[in-house]
């Protein structure tokens, strides 16, 4: 779960907030509070939320200092900060020191919500980004030790190649990555060819390409082993000969290797994930307009658990959740605009908003024009 730590010394706002969130039910684990940040900088230390929740005018030490300091401290941690005042210095001094998100008071639990929500989906990519990230990392070392030795027999000596002058980045294991979780096969070679036109003329290096298809390899089989695949699926390149003797059959082998990674992505999102994500898509359909639709009701409809609906509407739909609803929503309320006579508060309740304000706040912040403005076209 991701954990949240709420700073505000006005007593009642920050009971009501605390309160007036299930904050269970949302996903999410409300570890700690605090009435000023002198107060909850040890705290946090001790803590170590996700997000942080702070108010910006507060005695002995403001949300700003607090914040300075989180962020030189814990700087994985993500900042919501909360403020009566609307200055702009405020939230000027808030980017500098890498706030996330800042609200103006006086807010609502379902602007607070859709505020963490967003942040949450955001911790929870990049999480998924450094684990990949990682793993490439550990095995880099023992790829280059493999090549080494199978080439002793050929000359190579240690000094011919070192593996520290390699740039990890080159291989781009993040794209690659992407093009796994939502690319076709249809567009295999296209990604093939765009790949390898980057690296330029370290392709003409035998141990680099050995290096490059070591790398595209593991990034398969780290894929299709998350989907619950077995690796056997996957070709192992032969780093002899066949495989890398030139571009053209690297070129090749990654065109096998991605083409056959998609299909089995496929055959179980067919097989696996496919009524899931149908019954989840359909639910929404249908109770859109539900001012407390979440992804934990979602989850619980669909039988899953709520990081799993997470990740299947990331990796399928290619959008997280909240945004996949907030999209939707915002079609229905443009329909509705243009087709009927509804007032725009009306509009609201039926796409979902309870407060019409927060509404015409995203709407705008979505489309670029207000419910009115968009309706006078």
């Amino acid at each position: 779960m991701i954990k949240i730590f709420l700073v505000e010394d006005e007593y009642v706002v920050r009971e009501g907030i605390k309160k007036n969130v299930d904050w269970t039910a949302h996903g999410y684990d409300f570890v700690g509070e605090a009435g000023d940040g002198e107060l909850a900088l040890p705290m946090i230390r001790d803590l170590k939320p996700d997000i942080l929740i702070t108010d910006i005018r507060m005695p002995f030490m403001d949300g700003l200092e607090l914040s300075r300091r989180v962020k030189t401290e814990l700087p994985d941690t993500r900042i919501i900060i909360l403020s009566g005042y609307a200055e702009f210095e405020y939230a000027k001094e808030g980017l500098k020191i890498g706030v996330s998100e800042y609200l103006t008071k006086p807010i609502n639990s379902e602007e607070l919500l859709h505020c963490i929500d967003v942040v949450a989906a955001d911790i929870i990519a990049k999480r998924k980004e450094r684990g990949v990230k990682e793993t490439f990392d550990k095995v880099r070392g023992d790829l280059m030790d493999r090549i080494k030795e199978m080439y002793s027999d050929i000359g190579l000596k240690d000094d011919d190649f070192n593996a520290a002058n390699i740039d990890p980045e080159v291989v781009n294991i993040k794209r690659a990555e992407a093009f796994l979780k939502t690319g076709h096969t249809a567009d295999v070679e296209n990604f093939a060819d765009r790949y390898l036109e980057e690296l330029k003329d370290s392709v003409d290096s035998f141990i680099f390409r050995q290096y490059i298809v070591l790398g595209l390899y593991f990034c398969a089989v780290s894929f299709i082993e998350g989907l619950g695949a077995d690796r056997s699926g996957i070709e192992a390149p032969d780093l002899k000969t066949g495989t890398v003797s030139d571009r053209d059959k690297t070129r090749e082998y990654i065109i096998r290797v991605f083409t056959e990674a998609i299909n089995i992505r496929d055959r179980l999102t067919k097989g696996k994930y496919g009524s899931v994500l149908d019954d989840a898509v359909a639910y929404i359909g249908e109770n859109y307009s539900d001012t407390e639709l979440s992804l934990n009701t979602v989850a619980r409809v669909v039988n899953v658990t709520p990081n799993y609906l997470s990740n299947l509407f990331s990796q399928q739909m290619g959008v997280n959740f909240v945004k996949y609803i907030t999209d939707l929503r915002i079609e229905k309320a443009k329909e509705l605009l243009l087709c009927t006579s509804m007032k725009n508060s009306e509009i609201s309740e039926k796409v979902g908003y309870a407060d019409p304000h927060y509404f015409s706040s995203l709407f705008k912040r979505t489309t670029g024009k207000t419910p009115t403005g968009f309706k006078e076209g």
